[in-house]
């Protein structure tokens, strides 16, 4: 075997390992809502982590939330399987007085199923999660 074949392999070999193997991994967008107390939450961060107690090895995602809406594009989407969807915001105290939670940092369980992309999801975080 020549030398440019084995440079060839051990490249190849290097980038799969590198990359977790996981070419066969199918990815989905997500895009959805976000309701606070019955109205679409100004501004906040949506992080989606795989639950792997429940098996799911598959990475997280994260997008910002505008307007009550967000997106997680394919590239950057969820695999199938069980996820912990957390929500957090925060509410500006004036131009120099900084910021504090909106509310103490919501989470809820979610299963994405196998084989298409997933619906918008609606999440709706009560009133009474108000931070004291």
């Amino acid at each position: 075997m020549s030398f440019k074949i084995c440079y060839g392999y051990f490249f190849v070999v290097s980038i799969l390992l590198l990359t977790g193997c996981n070419f066969g991994t199918k990815t989905y967008s997500v895009t959805g809502t976000v309701n606070y107390d019955g109205q679409p939450l100004t501004k906040g961060m949506i992080t989606l982590t795989p639950d792997g107690t429940n098996g799911n090895t598959g990475k997280s995602s994260m997008a910002e939330i505008r307007n009550g809406s967000f997106s997680i594009p394919k590239k950057y989407g969820v695999v199938s399987g069980a996820y912990r969807i957390f929500v957090e915001s925060v509410e500006s105290l004036g131009d120099d007085a900084g910021s504090k939670e909106l509310f103490p940092t919501f989470s809820m369980d979610y299963h994405f199923q196998e084989g298409t992309n997933p619906p918008p999801l609606t999440i709706n975080i009560p009133q009474n999660s108000k931070r004291k």
